[in-house]
């Protein structure tokens, strides 16, 4: 990507001094949005999983655990969502399981509106000397193989097998109930709109340097929903650095190649990469900040405990006196 930059620098920068700040205003609001929609699906998923959860405590959980995308290894924003699913009052297994079912069925989601960009994909393969045809040709192939299982997975009793066996395997208490088709398309419909807020952040950069028209918006949204996909199989890169500017170069491209076409197309991708770090960090600060006053009431309630209830008192009976002669007791006090 480094290289790819170097290359085409002329046309990178003219691209960036080129952006329209309202655009990049837009673009920024449509990532928060979409990142929004997002923390809804996988609040959809803990509700059909039996437990509810706050709409404040989802944007936590979700928003500052997508931070730990930017460690390598892919697995520390799950590790991170967990823990703050744990403080919010879940168990770990159902935190754990919310993300696992709101990610996959995010994947059906992505890789149905995937299908709306796969002609210009197919095109940008057999372009003669595109330096972005294999890497686009593998996430081809992977949208190829994983969609029909995605598919599959997305059946509520398939998925609620694949969760009641996870929870063996994990000797975790199993779902006392089956998920229902209601909540499955609940969180595939979250998740369909959070892409399509994506796509629009990227059609708004577009429309910033050409007109890409109606047909570019629906290959914007294409485009990035299978970039992103793809980009979550790229686990040694942090949040899919790399892959997912590819599979958006080769999408972009053509509809920019007045403006500059791939110079243009990868100032583009660099750009709304740095419009999704800088709405990572507002998102997770604003849902962080969300949180301040609950921390500040627990922190009171534990620095000054409320006074415990006296006891109420209560009456012992005592022996009675020595008797002397044939005097008779006294009645003792009966105890309360």
């Amino acid at each position: 990507m480094v290289w790819s930059v170097v290359q085409q620098w002329p046309d990178v920068r003219e691209t960036w001094l080129h952006l329209a700040w309202p655009s990049v205003v837009l673009a920024v609001l449509a990532v928060l949005a979409g990142m929004f929609a997002n923390s809804m699906a996988w609040r959809a998923a803990a509700d059909d999983l039996e437990h509810r959860v706050s709409v404040p405590a989802a944007l936590r959980i979700c928003m500052v655990g997508q931070l730990g995308k930017y460690i390598p290894g892919s697995v520390w924003a799950y590790v991170l969502q967990m823990e703050l699913g744990r403080r919010a009052g879940l168990p770990r297994a159902r935190a754990f399981l919310s993300t696992l079912v709101a990610l996959g069925l995010g994947v059906v989601a992505a890789l149905g509106l995937g299908l709306l960009s796969l002609p210009a994909l197919l095109d940008a393969t057999t372009a003669n000397g595109s330096e972005y045809a294999e890497p686009v040709r593998v996430a081809l192939w992977i949208v190829a193989i994983l969609f029909p299982i995605a598919l599959i997975c997305a059946i509520p009793a398939v998925l609620t097998r694949l969760i009641q066996l996870t929870l063996k395997v994990l000797r975790r208490e199993p779902l006392h109930h089956r998920l229902t088709l209601p909540g499955v398309l609940r969180v595939i419909g979250w998740s369909a709109l959070g892409y399509t807020l994506f796509g629009v952040h990227l059609w708004l950069l577009a429309n910033a340097q050409a007109a890409p028209g109606v047909g570019g918006l629906l290959r914007s949204i294409g485009s990035f929903a299978i970039a992103i996909t793809v980009g979550m199989f790229a686990f040694l890169s942090p949040s899919g650095l790399g892959v997912r500017e590819a599979v958006l170069v080769a999408a972009l491209a053509p509809f920019l190649a007045d403006a500059g076409g791939v110079g243009a197309a990868t100032g583009i991708a660099l750009a709304s990469r740095l419009i999704f770090t800088v709405a990572d960090l507002l998102g997770a600060g604003i849902a962080a900040l969300s949180g301040v006053r609950q921390v500040r009431q627990v922190t009171g309630e534990t620095a000054t405990p409320a006074a415990e209830p006296a006891e109420p008192a209560v009456a012992v009976a005592r022996p009675p006196a020595p008797r002397a002669g044939n005097e008779q007791p006294e009645s003792a006090p009966v105890a309360h």
